[in-house]
């Protein structure tokens, strides 16, 4: 009698860049020490205590002199990987495994897939809790994949061809990196703005690095620099939200929109948050954030019966968790957003008992939203004082 051969698991390899990770790396490695076969570690400059951390751990550890681009630190490091499968992590996140199996989906690639993307969920925030985004963290040992992009840099395949990619579902990410403010601003003043303003004079920024140096320059306290880059990314998208021709490139496009949607809007330009809505829903129908500021511009309107439309399609997009998920989602604009303008949309309407129904379900995910809870007391007032 025959006996089946078990194929043998595939090597795997946790490849890593780091610079004064003392407080995360420890935490990072101990993640994911067993269940890879092989740690590689880059400095590109540590003061702390990160590379005897790493060494503790058994990494194979490298130095690389910081040269502002992270797709070269990230090449460098592969180019000592010799595992037949690659996991990137940073040293603020942690590997989580639901099964040990995993392996074993590995071995079973079809030879086309390239990779997978892991779900993350951020830990500690300082922009609210986000569902979905495309991590491509997974890959096949391959000389012909390299990143490219000094900054958010992106696995590409050499010849130009697209990588299939899919959904990894048995291994995940937990991202800790925000739980430190002030560390953050640190960083984002010292490294990132001039990194990207660098770029930006050298050979200009796409648009969604122009996105994220806006919001960069947000989070520093510095609005009117991101208003100019907000300004820029709206003349650039223009031809296109007049032909109705989506960009090539439209990787985080739909949260441009979206983003520039609210500031037209906050400037009272109608006309233009009119543009990119019909634009935006062309292009991308299940992104619930602009879903959600299609049903806010027709309450602001006085359309409530339009409004509930959109906010009903946002929490169903939720529900069926059939949203775009390509950029990250605010976890809000799939439940508590959406119905409180359910309830808002009621209340124009004069129908407190739907409204009331739709601030309770806002509580039903969020019991401390102070929108739902002030709305809900102001609308069961109104009822008391009809009786």
């Amino acid at each position: 009698m025959k006996t089946e051969r078990l194929q043998p698991k595939p090597s795997l390899s946790l490849c890593m860049i780091v610079r004064n990770e003392g407080e995360h790396l420890a935490r990072c490695l101990m993640s994911a020490q067993n269940y890879v076969d092989e740690l590689v570690v880059v400095d590109t400059g540590s003061q702390d205590d990160t590379v005897a951390i790493a060494q503790r751990f058994g990494a194979t550890l490298y130095h690389f002199d910081w040269c502002d681009d992270f797709a070269a630190a990230r090449n460098f490091s592969l180019q000592h990987v010799t595992g037949e499968w690659v996991l990137i992590l940073d040293a603020d996140e942690t590997l989580v495994v639901e099964t040990n199996t995993f392996h074993q989906q590995l071995t079973a690639s079809p030879p086309l897939v390239m990779g997978y993307a892991l779900t993350r969920t951020e830990i500690t925030l300082l922009e609210g809790d986000l569902n979905g985004g495309f991590h491509l963290r997974l890959f096949r040992n391959d000389p012909r994949l390299w990143y490219v992009g000094r900054y958010h840099e992106q696995l590409r395949h050499q010849d130009g061809k697209p990588l299939v990619v899919e959904p990894f579902h048995n291994l995940k990410i937990l991202h800790y990196g925000n739980s430190d403010e002030q560390a953050v601003l640190r960083k984002t003043i010292e490294r990132d703005i001039p990194l990207l303003e660098k770029m930006r004079q050298e050979q200009g920024l796409n648009l969604w690095l122009l996105d994220c140096l806006a919001r960069n320059y947000i989070r520093t306290g510095q609005p009117d620099h991101a208003q100019k880059c907000y300004a820029e990314a709206f003349d650039r998208l223009l031809p296109n939200l007049l032909s109705g021709e989506a960009p090539s490139d439209f990787f985080w496009i739909p949260t441009l929109v979206c983003e520039l949607g609210w500031r037209s809007l906050d400037a009272e330009d109608l006309e233009t948050t009119r543009l990119l809505l019909q634009r935006g829903l062309e292009w991308c129908p299940t992104h619930a954030p602009l879903n959600n500021l299609a049903g806010e511009v027709l309450l602001m309107l006085g359309f409530p019966l339009g409004a509930i439309a959109y906010f009903e399609t946002s929490l169903r997009l939720g529900q069926e968790g059939s949203y775009d998920q390509t950029d990250p989602c605010p976890k809000s604009a799939i439940t508590t957003d959406p119905a409180c303008g359910l309830g808002r949309a009621y209340q124009q309407l004069g129908q407190p008992e739907h409204a009331i129904a739709s601030y309770e379900l806002a509580l039903s995910f969020d019991a401390n939203c102070a929108i739902a809870q002030q709305s809900l007391r102001a609308v069961r007032g109104e009822v008391s004082g009809a009786l």
